[in-house]
């Protein structure tokens, strides 16, 4: 074998690495440059700069969802055995989400408050398991250092998705300038927490710990 070919195969290892993220962090990921380019663009829309049909943004966010649970079995409430029950909410809650996409308007109501609800209910749940559960908060804060930034990336995230379920059911209780700033903080928290899961895929074997379900 040649040098030159032990550093071409050492630098491909090296790009394989550097790029290797779990599906669960690139959905996270995919959530994150979401929020935050909706937060972004909503200084713009509320000036009028920008057309805007919410019930798309529900409907697209209502697909990412889709995603997360056809492929991995996590829902905006936890965890759950990829049974072909749960592969085919998945598939409806995307065909919903998408036909909201597609025709705007004819799901505006329905969606919002589904959309709503996932993120309100589903941040609530996804808190009290987080606190609740023997194997999370309670064991990852007895462990200094990335697990218990992975708690506190966990309880952004799913108090985030608290409050931005209650705008979304209760529209007009914040300025469209106060939701912006509420997307963007949610978004960083999206990129924080994929940050943390990647970190504790890499220290701790999947066999000897467990990621947190679900991202709301």
């Amino acid at each position: 074998m040649t040098p030159e070919s032990s550093q071409n195969r050492s630098t491909r290892s090296t790009a394989r690495a550097e790029s290797d993220l779990s599906l669960e962090v690139v959905i996270l990921i995919v959530f994150g440059v979401f929020m935050l380019l909706f937060g972004l663009l909503l200084f713009r829309i509320h000036t009028g700069e920008l057309p805007y049909a919410p019930d798309s943004t529900y409907g697209l966010f209502l697909v990412i969802v889709s995603f997360q649970i056809i492929t991995m079995g996590k829902t905006p409430f936890g965890d759950l055995r990829r049974s072909w029950a749960v592969i085919l909410i998945g598939v409806c809650t995307a065909v919903i989400g998408m036909v909201a996409c597609f025709v705007p308007g004819l799901l505006a109501e329905p969606v919002r408050i589904l959309v709503g609800l996932l993120l309100s209910a589903g941040g609530a749940a996804l808190l009290a398991q987080l606190f609740f559960s023997e194997d999370k908060a309670r064991l990852w804060l007895k462990v200094p250092g990335i697990l218990q930034q992975l708690t506190v990336a966990c309880i952004i995230v799913y108090v985030m998705s608290i409050v931005l379920g209650l705008v979304t059911l209760l529209p007009g209780i914040t300025t469209d300038p106060e939701t912006a700033v509420l997307l963007i903080v949610y978004g960083i928290g999206f990129f924080y927490l994929s940050w943390c899961i990647q970190k504790v895929g890499r220290l701790y074997p999947p066999a000897g710990a467990e990621t947190p379900g679900g991202s709301g």
